[in-house]
Order: structure tokens, then C-alpha cells, then sequence
């Protein structure tokens, strides 16, 4: 009987406790407001849609030259089996493969940029005499 006591009275203080801690819900809003277009400068979107892209294609980039360059040891090995593609590995070929894929990585945001920067650009109209 003592036991069923505490727990009856353990449970009312434990559903008073959890219906006091609750918070009623705000009266405004709290969802972000949408940055505005002219918040940032063009020069800061610029820089961050080129961040974007050059760590965007550094996997693709990477898959597609550590298969060019395990193709081409492959290839200057007379096709060799000792020397199949991803048998021959060691941190200089991995030093090699990362750094041309971040400088790929690089050329591509950095064609995407002055593609953006063409396209942003006033047009001069053609005139004909």
C-alpha cells in the first residue's frame, strides 16, 4: 500500500513538473528572414559560388584522374599485370592524383566564374557602318 502511495504520488509530481516546464509557443515568428540581393556584395557571391564549385567537382575531378593516371602507368608498362590499374600505389602517386584533381577543380570554377562574369557583362551593341 506505502508503495503504491509514493508511485501514485511520484507520478503527480512528475506530470505537475512536466506540464510547468512546457514553454507556450512565441507570438512572432522565429523563422530567419531571407537575405536580401543587395546584403552581400556581387564580388562576395562571386567568391562563394566559386568556393562552391571548385569543392563541388574535387570528387568527379579525382575519380577521373586517378583513373587517367592509373591508366597511363598502366599504358607506359606495356599493360603489365603487376602494373594494373590501383595495384600501384604509394603517397607520391596519391600526392600526384590529389593535387592535380584540386588543380582541375580549380581551372573549372575558375572557366565557371569568367563564364558568369561574360554573362553579367553589359553587351556593347555591334554597329554596322
Amino acid at each position: 500500500m506505502l508503495k503504491s502511495c509514493l508511485f501514485f504520488l511520484f507520478w503527480i509530481v512528475a506530470s505537475v513538473v512536466t506540464i510547468s516546464a512546457q514553454e507556450l509557443p512565441p507570438r512572432e515568428s522565429t523563422m530567419p528572414e531571407e537575405y536580401d540581393p543587395s546584403e552581400f556584395p556581387l564580388w562576395m557571391q562571386d567568391l562563394r559560388r566559386f568556393e562552391v564549385v571548385t569543392v563541388g567537382t574535387f570528387p568527379v575531378t579525382y575519380l577521373f584522374v586517378s583513373l587517367i593516371y592509373d591508366f597511363s602507368i598502366y599504358a607506359a608498362n606495356n599493360f603489365k599485370t603487376q602494373y594494373s590499374i590501383g595495384s600501384q600505389r604509394d603517397s607520391r602517386d596519391i600526392g600526384i592524383i590529389v593535387g592535380s584533381a584540386g588543380a582541375a577543380s580549380f581551372i573549372l570554377a575558375t572557366v565557371d566564374l569568367f563564364i558568369n562574369l561574360n554573362k553579367r557583362a553589359p553587351q556593347d551593341p555591334v554597329e554596322d557602318d
